[in-house]
């Protein structure tokens, strides 16, 4: 199963020297400098994702007869991978 986090080797060991969050309508991300001079920017990009599922509901207790692949919608026709 897949770790629910991304683990940013590079940034193991240094140290924050500030962290900075920008928000506007067009551009969301989060940027930490490091003191030796280096940075690190983790852009976030909404987007919607979508699993359809084909049901048995009659019984009361849904059951899953088939599950398609999942696809994401991403604001602005970014192309993003789904794991």
């Amino acid at each position: 199963m897949p770790k629910p986090w991304v683990e940013l080797i590079e940034a193991r060991g240094r140290t924050v020297k500030r962290m900075n969050v920008a928000y506007d309508e067009e551009y969301v991300a989060v940027e930490v400098e490091f003191e030796d001079g280096h940075s690190m920017n983790v852009d976030i990009i909404p987007a919607v994702q979508i699993r359809p599922q084909f049901q048995h509901v009659s019984t009361g207790d849904a059951r899953i007869i088939r599950n398609y692949k999942s696809r994401i919608s991403v604001a602005g026709g970014l192309k993003i991978r789904s794991r």
